[in-house]
């Protein structure tokens, strides 16, 4: 390919004219901006153009597009920019994108991509990336036209743009050789579109000042300048010289133009910053194109008066660089006299400071001011007044208010290596500048003070203040003129500091120990750098006198002035050749240490004394000072100063002499003790003790034991774990060496029990220790540590307050596992698994105590729960902190250690099937505690996230129990386990029972999974234990045997025993009874009963049906309960769950049976007072035979059993209402047996022919504040459909008597006098089920209200009447206003429910349930009690709730009640129409809220408006009469408000209120209009007593 092919000529595009331009140019010049009609700008970036040509394009969406983008609407753009990319694939056909679509693209994208609109510009680089990549070789004629906007996109001034440009550019060349063949084959027209960008363009040019404010305008030319200049520094730093040199007349041109330089102070940063780099590049790379003096008038002048705000590191790099360049550019091509100087230019600049920009700024300005001619810096008029200016300026700029601490050191170094250059300058006189403009930077770090504050070094000042003293040493005779009065002055302060007794002593001796330790930080500095002979005397010389200043001080005043402790310690600890070459002050320091240092070590100065002893080892005995200080200490009372003095003392270096004297650190020992029981020393005395490494290990493991035995007190927890944690962190060799002993063995246990702390800090500081200590232990050791093997043996029987957590005691054997090896492993799980022994000890409390007669309803067994042998009552069942017995303990450990790890594969199978099987008996515990919550239990719940984790536990059980039985089946263990549970249901104990519960379970489940007939004992195993009276065993066999068929004949002889046998022996009869149910309880062996002769099943029925008769035909009187014993009662349980299962084989036999049944059941329900445990198992057997009879009765296939249900049904409810009387005080929420009876009761009442008289309602009403819900909703649904058909009956006897008044019943009325609170519902759970309390109060307000269906006006006004006498309502809205509105942080959406009606249970949770039913009864209490409400929110004291309560009812409650009311008056409105006397004219306006009212007057008519407000009823309805006539004012006006009265305060609501409202003014109208005619001559209405109106009638008296 030849170059011509690239060579740039001019294109169309910028040949173009625009849509004014005639071609020969007629209209004007080139120039846009001074004409309004012109040529246009021959770039292709100008905003008038020629459009390009769209005929071409075939493809009719991307026309429009295109159109679209020529656009102003900068939204418009970036949906035509998008749409185009949208359709591209489209318009790619086989020889790439076609022409046109190219022509119309290279035309409009150098404008969109400088367009103001980020996203357009965005998309435009986006879109020709894609053309390109997908157009190829056929895209190369066209980069000649783009490629200079493409390539300007790199350099938008926003990076998403920039970021768009790159990723364009480099998809289209993949490879850095590409895009440099890109830069080096089209860099002319990139040059072109450069230079036209920079001088052709202008603001006025890019956008149209029609329709572009001038601020946008403004920055687009300005990001499209930055751009431009930042191409063509790229180009200088990365072309190759040979490519640039082929275009050097246009780099000359643009480098070289005026115009160019003259944007050096524009006003945007973005061109400005380009500017600068661009010249500092020119410099490096063609410093030989650049005008000198151009760049003086148009940069270096101007720059240095213009606000550099974020381009100053810019200018500066620049200026620094053409400086060293060529250093003249101040002097010879500065701007000519008459301005100001370049001195004074610079020092303008320089007192600006880095304007916002990083300390590289002071970096450059240094370099900068080290090539500026000395004749600028130091003109000849300054040379006679030694006036430094350009100091003065630096100085003002780096302590400007607004300069960057960070830049600090590197602009102090700037003012440093600038007076540096001024010393060196013969004409300087070297001590003025010192003395002026160095050495006050000394003064004001020693001595600072506010006036000299710019003088003051920010951040790190010591080595800025160590290179002005270094330049100070250039002048002896002033350093050491000016360092003595500093020394004087110090010794000075020294000697004046504030006495102990002054409010600001410590402040006082503070400063002068910080400035010690600056003053002598600065000497040590100044002698490791190096310094003159002379210089060190003179150092040393002072601070000799101002240490013997200090010691005299100290023995002066006792010790008290510390500061002059710490400059005495920090002299000689910075300054160690101090003591050697000064023998007067080492004699002065030796002596006063010998003899006055033991007695000050409780002084102020003591800890600062104590340091210094280590230091003075050359000079005197240190081992004899500080044993004999320590002594003293020792020998002194206990006081803080005593405390604080030990702590330095222990933790001095000197400690490590302690070991030569054994009754020293006896004493020392013993001391440290003692301060142990001081919480507040113990942490920092004990740690710098134990933590010294210099201290001899006895102290160590001495302390550290005495902290081991403080982890027992509660109390010190926190503060010895912190001191351990200390003591580990450095010194971990004394903790560990004290775990190795004897003594230590504890230490690891005590940690880990306080792992489990309630305490978080405590726990955490446990764990992290016993972390540590574990940590670099060999492996063996923590299996050999007896300690860990007590606590993981013993732990989970373990209860009391101080008791491991089981979650603790598993990740403790999990550790104990991972480090022990794998032959040893098979011994630790021996003793990491509980055997048999273990978990029998724990389930003793349990075993010993009789079941809960209750769960017969619930398990297999039924009621052999009665038959177990209870050991001695049980005190009660110890308890760790959490409330989980010793049992549930084992259980859990167990359980979880054997789903998180292999532990399991080294037990043996005895200890497999030993754990299995106490696991499913626990099982069977946790199940009947998790039905009923009893004092006696595994666990006491305390929370509900406490009973999940709790049902977590036995869920995962459930879940690890199954897995074996679904994986180990046929395996051995599960035979060991299964004849384990089967041995153990053997005897009639408690432990007996339950192992019967978990062999029926588990072989349950076995059958399911596997049929396993092999696991199965036979019938012989039956025989056996029926005749030796095992029972549970026999259950057992029976509820698990594989053939059922095989029980027939036991069944025939269980038959014919229990129809010859008195049934009431005990325990004989009940346990042949139970054995009988376990047959029938076989579904497959009920489905065989018909073939056992029928005769013997009525022989059976009519035996026990006397039993039962006889049984209950003793009781006369209420009481079942105290005059039948509970083996009684579990026998006639029994006898009625035969019954159940027997007398459907028999529904086509007849018999007096059938009436005995119902006689037993209707007389034992009424008998019962009150239905507590023991009972619960008749009753619930009871209801279920009364279930199984009422359906066989619906079958009618049996003439006896339908008789007898219907002659019986009124018994039959009365029995079902006493004993839902006498189920309603026990609560069943957490009581399943209940429940599941009451819940029954209320199905079987439901169905019952109840006659609600005022008896029965005596009755429900009780139950109604019932603690059970399905009694509640019993009792509700009963009265509720009651309630509004005995209306009818109130409302003809109020219309019968007059003295009749309609009354709500008392008993539903003391249901809500105590209104529920939200402080009462605060801690109440809404997961399982609405509060019974909150429900019996809601449910009784829902009835109240019942009594407003079917009511008449009359009887509606006394029932208000009787609520507004016990302010009954008040209750209820404040309670709805709380939980619905002013409590939550948003209020309740009413939207979401059906606000005028409700449907219980209807809801996903209880707490909709509860809202939705609240929201009703506030919308039932605003539509029937319009006047109490409004009289409850008008007296509400709180302004908040007030408003609040207002929003929320005018939002989701008032368009009801409106619509409601207004409709009850449209309903009315027709009748009145018609009215003879007097027609009334009603018009309703839904959307207005508003009625008309009028009445006709002769020809015209009288009328008036009833407006309803938005939060109606709660804001009273407005009435506004619209047209008087023949009345006067004053009458209309009284009318009005009568009426508007008759509306506000009448008690009725539902819309009657306004009915009365508009009748009241109907009756006003028609008493005061009676008798009035017209007037004859003029037709006016004349009075009776022939009076006219007030007018004047001019005709009557003509």
């Amino acid at each position: 390919m030849s170059k011509k092919q690239f060579k740039y000529q001019a294109s169309s595009s910028r040949a173009a004219s625009g849509p004014f331009a005639a071609a020969d140019g007629a209209f004007g010049s080139s120039s846009i901006a001074g004409a309004a009609f012109g040529s246009v700008s021959s770039t292709p970036l100008s905003y008038v153009y020629e459009p390009p040509d769209l005929s071409s394009i075939s493809d009719p969406n991307t026309v429009v597009a295109f159109k679209n983008l020529q656009k102003k609407d900068s939204t418009t753009k970036a949906k035509a920019l998008e749409d185009l990319q949208k359709y591209l694939p489209s318009l790619n056909h086989n020889d790439g994108i076609e022409d046109g679509v190219l022509q119309a693209w290279i035309k409009v994208y150098p404008r969109t991509s400088i367009d103001s609109a980020r996203r357009v510009r965005q998309l435009a680089h986006q879109l020709q990336g894609a053309i390109a990549r997908i157009s190829g070789r056929r895209f190369v004629r066209c980069m000649p036209d783009v490629v200079g906007a493409w390539l300007a996109g790199l350099f938008d001034g926003d990076k998403l743009v920039s970021r768009a440009a790159q990723e364009s550019v480099k998809q289209t060349f993949p490879t850095e050789e590409k895009v440099k063949n890109v830069w080096n084959l089209y860099l002319g027209p990139t040059l072109q579109f450069c230079s036209d960008a920079v001088f052709k363009e202008n603001v006025n040019t890019l956008s149209d000042e029609r329709t572009v404010s001038p601020d946008d305008a403004s920055a687009k030319h300005a990001r499209v300048i930055a751009a431009a200049c930042s191409v063509v520094q790229y180009i200088l730093e990365n072309i190759p010289k040979d490519v640039l040199d082929k275009h050097q007349v246009a780099l000359n041109d643009f480098l070289g133009s005026t115009e160019l330089w003259k944007l050096a102070s524009h006003a945007d940063t973005s061109v400005r910053k380009s500017l600068y780099r661009l010249l500092d590049t020119s410099i490096t790379e063609r410093p030989e194109v650049l005008n000198l003096e151009v760049i003086s008038t148009c940069v270096l002048t101007p720059g240095l008066s213009v606000n550099q705000t974020a381009s100053s590191l810019d200018y500066s790099r620049a200026l620094a660089h053409l400086t060293t360049y060529s250093p003249n550019i101040w002097t010879d091509f500065h701007a000519a006299a008459g301005q100001k100087s370049a001195t004074k230019r610079l020092c303008q600049f320089l007192v600006k400071g880095s304007q916002g920009s990083s300390f590289q700024y002071w970096d450059e300005i240094k370099a900068l001011l080290q090539h500026v001619p000395m004749s600028v810096l130091l003109p000849q008029e300054n040379v006679s007044d030694q006036k430094f200016v350009i100091l003065e300026g630096v100085r003002e700029g780096l302590s400007n208010r607004d300069e960057p601490r960070s830049n600090q050191r590197a602009a102090w170094n700037t003012y440093l290596e600038t007076a540096r250059r001024f010393l060196s300058f013969h004409d300087v006189d070297r001590d003025r500048l010192i003395n002026d403009s160095i050495m006050p930077i000394l003064n004001q770090y020693i001595n600072p003070s506010r006036e000299m504050s710019t003088w003051t070094v920010s951040g790190f000042p010591q080595p800025v203040v160590l290179t002005a003293t270094q330049l100070c040493l250039e002048s002896p005779q002033a350093f050491t003129k000016q360092w003595s009065t500093l020394s004087k002055s110090f010794i000075q302060e020294i000697q004046t500091s504030l006495p102990e007794q002054s409010r600001d002593f410590e402040k006082s001796q503070d400063t002068v120990s910080a400035k010690a330790s600056k003053w002598y930080g600065l000497q040590a500095a100044l002698v490791d750098v190096g310094i003159s002979e002379d210089t060190r005397t003179l150092l040393i010389t002072t601070s000799t006198s101002e240490v013997l200043s200090a010691i005299a001080l100290l023995e002066a005043r006792n010790g008290k002035p510390y500061g002059a402790a710490s400059l005495m310690t920090t002299a000689i600890r910075s300054m160690p050749n101090l003591l050697i070459t000064q023998q007067l002050l080492s004699d002065s320091v030796a002596k006063f240490m010998s003899t006055d240092v033991p007695n000050l070590l409780l002084s102020p100065s003591g800890p600062y004394l104590v340091e210094l002893i280590p230091h003075l080892g050359t000079i005197i005995d240190s081992h004899m000072i500080y044993r004999k200080g320590l002594r003293s200490v020792l020998n002194s009372p206990p006081n803080p100063a005593r405390s604080k003095a030990l702590r330095c003392l222990v933790g001095s270096p000197c400690a490590r002499h302690l070991g030569q004297d054994k009754v020293l650190l006896a004493i020392l020992i013993s001391t440290l003790k003692k301060e142990i029981d001081d919480e507040v020393t113990q942490s920092d005395l004990l740690s710098a003790a134990i933590a010294n490494p210099n201290a001899p290990p006895e102290l160590a493991q001495a302390l550290v034991g005495e902290i081991v035995a403080t982890l027992s007190l509660g109390d010190q927890h926190s503060a010895s774990l912190q001191t351990l944690q200390t003591v580990v962190k450095f010194n971990p060799t004394a903790v560990k060496t004290y775990d190795a002993t004897t003594e230590g063995s504890p230490l690891l246990a005590k940690l880990i029990s306080l792992t489990d702390s309630n305490d978080t800090a405590v726990s955490q500081q446990a764990k992290t220790i016993s972390n540590a200590l574990r940590a670099d232990a060999p492996t063996d050791n923590i299996h050999d540590n007896q300690a860990i093997l007590n606590i993981v043996r013993r732990g989970p029987e373990t209860t009391g307050d101080h008791a491991l957590s089981v979650l603790s005691l598993i990740d403790i054997a999990h550790q104990t596992l991972q480090q022990c090896d794998e032959q040893r492993r098979p011994t630790l799980v021996a003793d990491l698994l509980p055997d048999e022994a273990r978990w029998q000890d724990a389930l003793r409390p349990f075993f010993a105590l009789r079941p809960n007669p209750s769960l017969a309803i619930m398990n297999p067994l039924s009621n052999a729960v009665l038959l177990g042998e209870s050991g001695a009552t049980s005190e009660g069942v110890p308890s760790d902190k959490d409330g989980h017995s010793a049992a549930f303990r084992l259980f859990w450990y167990s359980s979880a250690l054997i789903q998180t790890s292999d532990i399991f594969e080294y037990t043996t199978i005895e200890h497999q099937a030993c754990i299995a099987k106490n696991l499913a008996v626990v099982l069977q515990i946790a199940s009947d505690h998790l039905s009923i919550q009893a004092p006696y239990q595994l666990w006491q719940i305390q929370d509900t996230q406490h009973e999940e984790e709790i049902i977590k536990v036995i869920s995962q059980t459930q879940r690890l129990t199954a897995s074996w039985l679904a994986d180990n089946y046929p395996g051995s263990f599960l035979r060991v386990n299964l004849s384990g549970l089967m041995e153990d249901s053997y005897g009639m104990s408690v432990r007996s029972y339950y192992s019967s519960r978990a062999y029926i379970s588990t072989m349950t489940e076995l059958n399911e999974l596997h049929a396993a007939t092999d696991f199965h004992v036979g019938i012989n195993e039956l025989s056996s234990a029926r005749s030796s009276g095992e029972t549970f065993a026999a259950a057992a066999v029976i509820s698990t045997i594989q053939i059922p068929a095989t029980l027939t004949k036991t069944f025939n002889e269980l038959l014919a025993q229990l129809t010859g046998d008195d049934l009431k022996k005990y325990p004989q009869g009940i346990r042949d009874l139970i054995i009988f149910n376990s047959i029938l309880n076989r579904e497959e062996f009920v489905d065989s009963l018909p073939s056992i002769p029928k005769q013997r099943l009525v022989f059976f029925v009519q035996h026990v049906c006397e039993e039962l008769v006889h049984t209950f035909n003793v009781i006369d009187s209420p009481g079942v309960q105290a005059v039948l014993p509970i083996s009684v009662l579990a026998t006639s349980a029994e006898i009625v769950q035969a019954l159940h299962r027997v007398l459907p084989t028999l529904r086509e036999t007849y018999g007096t049976f059938w009436e005995n049944i119902i006689e037993v059941l209707t007389k034992a329900w009424s008998l019962f007072e009150a239905a507590s445990d023991d009972v619960l198992p008749f009753i619930h057997a009871s209801l279920r035979l009364y279930s199984t009879l009422r359906r066989l009765g619906s079958e009618e296939s049996n003439d006896d059993l339908v008789d007898t249900l219907k002659s019986q049904e009124a018994s039959i409810a009365s029995s079902m209402v006493s004993l839902l009387h006498a189920l309603r005080d026990l609560p069943d929420e957490f009581h399943q047996p209940r429940k599941i009876t009451n819940e029954l009761l209320a199905r079987e009442i439901s169905h019952a022919h109840l006659s609600i008289d005022s008896t029965v309602k005596s009755v429900l009403f009780p139950v109604l504040g019932s603690e059970s819900l399905a009694l509640q909703e019993s009792a509700y649904g009963l009265l509720h459909n009651q309630i509004p058909r005995s209306q009818e009956d109130v409302a003809l006897d109020k219309a019968l008597s007059k003295d009749y008044v309609a009354k709500l019943p008392e008993e539903l009325l003391s249901l809500i006098l105590e209104a529920q609170t939200l402080s009462a519902l605060t801690d109440v759970d809404f997961k399982t089920s609405m509060p019974p309390s909150l429900r019996s109060y809601l449910s009784s307000w829902q009835l109240i209200f019942d009594h407003w269906t079917g009511a008449s006006d009359a009887v509606k006004n006394d029932y208000i009447n009787t609520i507004k006498d016990g302010s009954y309502v008040h209750g209820l809205l404040h309670l709805a206003s709380e939980l619905l509105i002013t409590s939550r942080s948003r209020p309740v959406d009413a939207s979401k429910f059906d606000i005028d009606s409700y449907q219980p249970g209807s809801e996903d949770t209880p707490e909709k349930d509860a809202q939705w039913l609240l929201i009703h009864l506030y919308f039932l209490a605003l539509k029937h009690l319009p006047t109490l409400s409004k009289a409850w929110w008008r007296d509400n004291t709180s302004r908040q709730t007030h408003i609040s309560v207002e929003s929320w009812t005018e939002k989701y409650i008032s368009p009801l009640i409106v619509s409601a009311e207004l409709a009850t008056v449209s309903a009315w409105a027709p009748s009145q129409a018609s009215e003879p006397d007097q027609p009334l004219t009603v018009k309703v306006s839904t959307s207005t809220r508003e009625i008309t009212a009028s009445i006709p007057i002769d020809e015209q008519s009288m009328s008036l408006a009833i407006t309803l407000p938005p939060s109606y009823p709660l804001s009273r309805a407005t009435v506004s009469g619209l047209h008087r006539v023949g009345v006067t004012e004053q009458k209309w006006r009284s009318w009005i408000i009568t009426t508007q009265g008759v509306i506000n305060f009448s008690d009725i609501g539902g819309g009657n209120q306004l009915i009365d409202g508009l009748m009241a003014w109907r009756k006003n109208v028609t008493a005061t209009l009676k008798g009035q005619t017209e007037c004859a001559i003029c037709y006016s209405v004349v009075s009776a007593d022939r009076q006219l109106p007030s007018k004047r009638n001019q005709f009557s008296y003509a």
